[in-house]
């Protein structure tokens, strides 16, 4: 019916040229050529202007030609160019002519010639309409450019990525709305109509971009809705589509511009929609933030699909069509920027009431730590007035012999000695550490924390070995240890101890030699009073010998016994010292070469140990320390 309609009238629009055709040379002022008439692609009509109307514009048509009196007009949506015609937006005619003849070209296949738009304007009522188009799109790209800097001032003071996206999908939107309204050509470059016939086909596709990236980051698409972020990530690559489309158009190497316009607006569509349904299922699933969101991006995705509808000529060209994206604009990016703030505002309140709460936590912890050292205080007094009460009840009862009261009586002091000074030492020290840590933590760069790990590392190995040492000790006084003899392999308990110390070795760099004949040597003895002995004058031979320094273990065999040499380089000791040391009614201890403190009963202990499985243990100490045991052994053949 449309093809018909177009036949009749082109038919008709002949006949009334051909009747007519003195008047138009006369109207013309030069022939015409009667091959315009017959082309199929025109149409034709004829226009009458009011006496002071002297703009005449005819919209949405590429191709304008009107002919007046006063000559030939060549206008419309497209001029010329040296390979093809480009989009100028220009479409307005001033004439001086009492009438026009105009033939028109479309961008669509059938033009009805009653729905042609023809706007008349006096030079006043045209040059207030200017007035009125530039202070409506300045107000509007005004908008746009203080609300892209707001946001961007906010980017740059908190470093939150989302600001970064939305700043540039703002801008990527005014330039498209200034292309689309012909500032870009008329202001930007007007002397390469090429690039601006193209550009859209790239601002559009990286506009849509930040966009979604903006909403994969403001949202937190991947918390909240995961399968909704992995579709924007593939929304992300689809989006390379146009791009290398419009590549290959721009370098004019094949002309895919109006496929390009038509996969921009599909996945344009496609975006703006997704965009909402996420951010509504964000909402739902307690993001309070995305209402804003929501609010904020309605409007504006509802303006968009309408508009590329009517760019893809699926609607209709009117007021709504037109305008409801740029209203939809300005709304989303006052409101949206009003959620931004409201954002960050919530997240300084967030952060302050964290800060609130993390100190009160510490204080509740500080209390509690109190509270708990009351209680192990009070603990420790009753535990040792009840200890105090056993011993007194016991030294009522024990006076069999003065020597075993007064041996009982060293025990119990030094037990006193031991809980009161030196266990106490190293947890203060612990206890200390972790002070630091909890309190200071924020402050510490990473060697001071590394530092202060190794640190609590060692006060805690420290504190274990006493703690055995202590154990084994008091069983020993009590004559409550076990003695089970066995054949054990001197290396593997080496090995054993050396890597419990492998920290502390490494924190002084100390060398360890360990002579051939100790992988031979098989002892026969207790295994758990061997490891001690070899655990405690290890640790001995570290604790005195300074950085750089080198400590070997030496096996050497005789006929039914081994002699086992701890040889330091160490710090030393006086033959007073050594005997104060073996002395079971004094004891003696002090501080190592790194401030280590000790007991001052481990090596009394192996003195005991050593003797008990029917072996001996001597000192020297003239060039540093050697610390020698022997006990029944024999080598491995």
């Amino acid at each position: 019916m449309g093809r018909a309609c177009t036949y009749i009238f082109l038919f008709t629009a002949v006949f009334i040229l051909q009747a007519q055709a003195l008047f138009l040379d006369s109207l013309l002022q030069q022939p015409a050529d009667s091959n315009e008439f017959l082309n199929k692609e025109w149409y034709w009509t004829k226009i009458d202007l009011n006496p002071e109307n002297r703009y005449v514009e005819l919209p949405n048509w590429s191709h304008v030609v009107a002919y007046g009196d006063d000559g030939i007009h060549s206008t419309g949506t497209m001029i010329p160019g040296i390979n093809k015609s480009y989009f100028s937006f220009k479409n307005i005619i001033h004439t001086t002519s009492d009438s026009l003849l105009v033939k028109l070209k479309g961008d669509h296949p059938l033009f009805e010639l009653e729905v042609a738009s023809v706007n008349q304007f006096t030079p006043d009522q045209w040059r207030f309409q200017e007035r009125q188009r530039f202070i409506a799109h300045g107000l509007f790209f005004g908008i746009l450019i203080v609300m892209a800097l707001y946001n961007l001032m906010i980017y740059m003071a908190v470093k939150d990525q989302s600001y970064l996206w939305y700043v540039l999908s703002i801008v990527g939107f005014a330039l498209y709305m200034a292309f689309y309204y012909g500032f870009t050509f008329e202001h930007f470059w007007p002397s390469r109509p090429h690039w601006n016939a193209y550009v859209f086909a790239l601002i559009i596709p990286l506009t849509n971009i930040s966009r979604i990236l903006f909403t994969k980051t403001y949202l937190h698409t991947d918390q909240y809705v995961p399968r909704w972020n992995t579709f924007f990530t593939i929304l992300l690559l689809l989006y390379l589509t146009p791009i290398v489309m419009w590549l290959i158009s721009w370098l004019e190497i094949k002309d895919w511009l109006v496929e390009t316009n038509h996969v921009i607006g599909f996945l344009g569509a496609v975006t703006m929609s997704a965009i909402t349904i996420a951010s509504v299922i964000v909402y739902l699933r307690g993001y309070k933030p995305a209402l804003w969101f929501l609010v904020a991006f309605a409007l504006f995705n509802i303006g968009g699909i309408l508009f590329i509808f009517r760019e893809l000529h699926y609607l209709p060209d009117n007021f709504l069509t037109r305008y409801i994206i740029q209203i939809g604009a300005v709304a989303q990016v006052v409101l949206f920027s009003l959620g931004l703030s409201d954002r960050l505002n919530r997240t300084r309140k967030m952060l302050a009431l964290e800060t609130i709460e993390k100190e009160k936590i510490a204080r509740e912890k500080e209390m509690e730590k109190k509270q708990l050292a009351e209680k192990q205080k009070d603990e420790l007094e009753r535990q040792v007035k009840e200890r105090t009460k056993e011993l007194e009840e016991t030294l009522n009862q024990l006076k069999l012999s003065e020597s075993d009261l007064r041996e009982l009586n060293q025990i119990k002091s030094k037990l006193f000695s031991i809980i009161s000074h030196e266990l106490k030492s190293p947890l203060t020290t612990v206890d200390s550490y972790l002070n630091l840590f909890i309190n200071h933590y924020n402050k510490l760069s990473p060697d001071e924390i590394s530092e202060l790990s190794d640190k609590t590392r060692f006060s805690l190995q420290n504190l274990i070995l006493l703690m055995d040492n202590l154990l084994l000790w008091s069983q020993l006084q009590q004559d409550s240890l076990t003695f089970n003899p066995t054949n054990v392999d001197l290396r593997k308990a080496l090995d054993k101890s050396l890597k419990l110390f492998t920290p502390l070795l490494e924190q002084k760099k100390i060398k360890i030699e360990i002579e051939a004949g100790v992988d031979e040597t098989i002892l026969n003895a207790d295994k758990d009073m061997l490891e001690f002995v070899v655990r405690n004058l290890i640790h001995n031979s570290i604790k005195f010998t300074p950085k750089n320094g080198k400590i070997k273990i030496v096996a050497e065999h005789g006929i039914d016994l081994t002699r086992v040499s701890i040889i330091d380089t160490g710090i030393g000791m006086t033959n007073e010292m050594i005997q104060k040391i073996l002395d079971k009614e004094e004891g003696f201890t002090r501080t190592g070469t790194e401030q280590e403190k000790g007991s001052g009963i481990g090596l009394l202990m192996c003195k005991d140990f050593i003797e008990k499985n029917r072996g001996k243990l001597e000192i020297s100490a003239k060039q540093g320390t050697t610390v020698s045991f022997c006990l029944p052994g024999s080598k491995v053949h």
